[in-house]
């Protein structure tokens, strides 16, 4: 699914959600504690289908010879992983969000075709491990511009810090000839800056609606390349401190990369649900 599909899902999706709240809303008192309390929490499972691709730009090649790591190598293209939001308001207009998750694969397989990674080839029934991590840390600063009883929308920046690995191991060919038993890795350590907004919306005291976008399209020293992270969902409160919650997730990562040990690029998408346990206090 490209980048223009994905937001388009998206959008529909807000746009359902929107609907549900107009149709449910009622005249009632009261506004749900995600608007009020100082401290809220997050916590459940990601449920994200996949995609990585990377590639490396060795010293024979041009251009990196981009592979996919779920088709080539038969890793799950679909995950279910740990994942955290934490928020902190402080003062009357500003707030401190926290998200993280991370996920990785692995797998042995014998090739139905040439690999190329770093100008080493692994080659059409030659037997590979390979597998692939990452691993997500958001942190985002933000102050209200606009506020009411039931709704808020604020602005702020924040910083990703990513970081992405992947190997493949097994008998290589280097320019013709055997090289024995290789193990090739990449990995990166990427702190990104980005920009973001979020709106909140209590249509009762039990419901409310939530949306974040943050974006980032920028070299930034060893980096450079687009980042998108965005969330829209619902959660309702079953007891006074806790709730239950539905997210429509979607992080995607474009990014050309230009350090030592690794030139080439890694191109990676986790969208799903994120069901989870809400705590306010």
């Amino acid at each position: 699914m490209n980048m223009k599909t994905r937001l388009h899902a998206l959008v529909v999706f807000a746009l359902a959600l929107g609907s549900t709240m107009s149709l449910s809303a009622e005249a009632q008192d009261g506004v749900h504690p995600y608007l009020t309390e100082k401290f809220f929490l997050d916590l459940g499972v990601f449920f994200p289908e996949r995609s990585v691709e990377m590639g490396v730009d060795g010293p024979v090649s041009a251009a990196g010879n981009d592979i996919d790591f779920d088709r080539s190598f038969g890793l799950k293209n679909s995950d279910e992983v740990f994942s955290l939001n934490f928020g902190w308001r402080f003062g009357k207009k500003w707030q401190l969000g926290v998200q993280y998750f991370a996920s990785s694969g692995e797998r042995s397989k014998v090739l139905q075709e040439d690999v190329v990674w770093n100008d080493i080839t692994f080659g059409q029934g030659t037997g590979i491990a390979a597998g692939q991590d990452f691993e997500l840390e958001r942190l985002f600063f933000a102050r209200k511009f606009m506020t009411s009883d039931k709704q808020e929308f604020g602005l702020g920046l924040g910083i990703h810090r990513l970081e992405v690995g992947a190997f493949i191991e097994g008998n290589a060919v280097i320019d013709g000839a055997p090289a024995g038993f290789r193990r090739e890795t990449v990995s990166a350590v990427a702190p990104l800056p980005n920009i973001g907004a979020w709106y909140a919306y209590s249509f009762s005291p039990k419901w409310v609606f939530t949306a974040r976008l943050d974006w980032l399209s920028a070299k930034v020293g060893e980096y450079s390349g687009r980042l998108i992270n965005t969330a829209v969902g619902l959660n309702y409160q079953i007891f006074e401190h806790a709730g239950l919650g539905l997210n429509y997730n979607l992080f995607d990562l474009d990014l050309d990369v230009d350090k030592q040990g690794w030139h080439g690029n890694v191109n990676t998408s986790y969208e799903g649900l994120f069901a989870h346990l809400s705590f306010y206090w």
